[in-house]
């Protein structure tokens, strides 16, 4: 990466949708979809290795290593030329909540939500949630839609979320919501 390269991208790339669009015309991954957000605090040391399919969110400091470079430690020592390296796959519609790491092999199916701090070790079935070290089943996607639905329900702004659009970054609602949490949050009772 060249010098004007690396400046545009520490000053005139500020979030994850433009950085993502960056990376895809750049070819930078083996596969990626449309409506991607990747934040530039990930680490995907291995992009030729990694694919992911449609509106997949990599938050900060999530890492996609395709690699286990451990075993250069051991063709140091043992004069050796081991290697161990294989892709990561990610389907449609992935979570990857911040600080998540994904090893080497490991394939994400599609409507897959992964909790924050989580070390995925294994393949994750379409639908699911997984969090923990090593991640594990929490529940289906769907159930944990359902009891996010009845927790936003009883909110405060409740009101302010109901837009027959679906989700759409709207600054002035944003700033709404904020003033809400605040108050509720953080106002004498």
């Amino acid at each position: 990466m060249n010098i004007k390269e690396k400046i545009y991208l520490k000053f005139f790339i500020q979030s994850g949708f433009p950085y993502a669009r960056y990376l895809k015309e750049k070819g930078l991954l083996r596969r990626q979809g449309d409506g991607c957000f990747i934040s530039k605090a990930a680490g995907l040391p291995d992009g030729y290795l990694t694919s992911i399919g449609d509106n997949v969110w990599i938050t900060d400091g999530c890492h996609l290593l395709c690699h286990d470079a451990s075993v250069i430690m051991l063709n140091i020592r043992d004069a050796t030329h081991l290697d161990r390296v294989a892709p990561i796959t990610l389907g449609d519609h992935v979570f990857l909540g911040n600080g998540t790491i994904i090893l080497p092999g490991i394939t994400l199916g599609s409507h897959v939500i992964i909790g924050a701090g989580s070390v995925v070790t294994q393949n994750v079935p379409d639908g699911e949630v997984w969090a923990g070290n090593p991640a594990r089943h929490i529940c289906t996607t769907q159930n944990y839609r359902q009891r996010v639905t009845q927790a936003s329900q009883t909110l405060p702004w409740a009101s302010l979320l109901t837009r027959p659009e679906g989700h759409v970054f709207d600054p002035n609602l944003e700033i709404k919501l904020r003033e809400a949490r605040v108050s509720h949050f953080f106002s004498e009772r």
